[in-house]
């Protein structure tokens, strides 16, 4: 497959993204919503607490609205689009054309996280800084290793998304995988509460899980947290992990598929 149908795909989903203004509207305002009252919280608890776990309770605020910026650009359903072709037998078609199904789910996802940070994301992380105080840095350089580090937490998150809707094909729906999926990034990805605040328990079943990198790795960077090289490393370890397992399934799903359908 050429990079030029690559890029045509990704083009593709950034455009199909942008057509649903309507749409676009409405999910920039449920996100403010949640992020005014995530915001409102923890400004009550700095009142009442101003220093948490050894460090100002402000700090977790603005930990939390650039997660929760992050992740609305990198949020996807590949699992749902890839449950569907199942289902509806689409699949079929897919596996006669000369490409490469995993590599034109990835880049028009692509192309639409790239249209969802332009017209979500940076919109969100703009009013949230316009109403508090988040900290956000002046200088170029951590603003250009947030992208980079949103650009490995959406690799991670189709994979994990392709994975369940190849898991599809078995279990002949994704919905019920989705939910699982939406409920461990609610919780483990640190946009709703911080992984710092966790028991050590919990707090050490998270950061051993990849839902962490898709909310808590790339606030930590754009803050100045921690630094994205040993990041970025944890990050290409997840996604050439979960990839390699998906493209297992994939294969497997496949032949399967060719044999029982002819």
């Amino acid at each position: 497959m050429s990079l030029a149908t690559l890029r045509a795909a990704a083009a593709v989903g950034f455009r199909h993204h942008l057509a649903y203004k309507a749409e676009i509207v409405i999910q920039l305002v449920a996100a403010c919503i949640l992020a005014g009252l995530n915001g409102a919280l923890w400004t009550a608890a700095a009142s009442a607490q101003p220093v948490i776990a050894g460090a100002p309770a402000l700090d977790w605020r603005a930990t939390i609205l650039v997660a929760w910026a992050g992740i609305g650009a990198i949020a996807t359903r590949v699992h749902e689009d890839l449950g569907e072709r199942f289902r509806d037998g689409q699949i079929a078609s897919d596996l006669l054309r000369p490409i490469s199904l995993p590599a034109m789910v990835y880049a028009r996802d692509l192309g639409r996280a790239c249209a969802a940070f332009l017209v979500q994301a940076l919109p969100l992380l703009a009013l949230s800084a316009s109403a508090a105080d988040l900290g956000l840095p002046r200088t170029p350089g951590p603003w250009l290793s947030w992208i980079a580090a949103l650009f490995g937490a959406h690799l991670v998150n189709v994979a994990i998304s392709f994975c369940l809707g190849v898991g599809a094909f078995r279990l002949g729906s994704s919905s019920g995988l989705g939910y699982i999926k939406a409920t461990l990034v609610s919780l483990f990805a640190g946009v709703l509460l911080p992984i710092e605040l966790f028991g050590p328990g919990l707090q050490t079943l998270a950061m051993a899980l990849p839902f962490h990198v898709l909310g808590r790795t790339p606030s930590a960077v754009l803050l100045g947290r921690e630094a994205l090289g040993p990041l970025f490393i944890e990050l290409s370890l997840w996604a050439a992990v979960l990839w390699a397992f998906g493209l297992w399934l994939w294969h497997r799903a496949a032949r399967t598929f060719t044999i029982q359908g002819g």
